[in-house]
């Protein structure tokens, strides 16, 4: 299964050679994955273990460096989101 992003009107998705990476879902923890639902603003979104949002959703704070590898930090929360009109009725 191809990995895509499920913010809205993102038409990001998987590939190798792009700089992105896929972050899923924290539904392990209710009350952060609600954090990220919520900034979202997605109208009667209900995220999945299959559901990601991508790295160009996060500020770069949001990131730290382990073993020469780019990996969100425990609490961080997606933050940066083009929303328009429609989406928010």
């Amino acid at each position: 299964m191809v990995q895509s992003c499920s913010a809205y009107g993102c038409k990001n998705r998987y590939h190798k050679d792009k700089d992105i990476s896929f972050h899923k879902f924290p539904l392990a923890r209710p009350d952060l994955c609600g954090k990220w639902v919520a900034a979202m603003k997605r109208r009667n979104f209900k995220p999945t273990k299959y559901s990601n949002i991508c790295s160009q959703h996060f500020t770069k704070d949001c990131f730290k460096r382990e073993c020469n590898n780019r990996v969100l930090k425990e609490n961080a929360v997606p933050s940066l989101f083009h929303l328009n009109k429609l989406q928010m009725k």
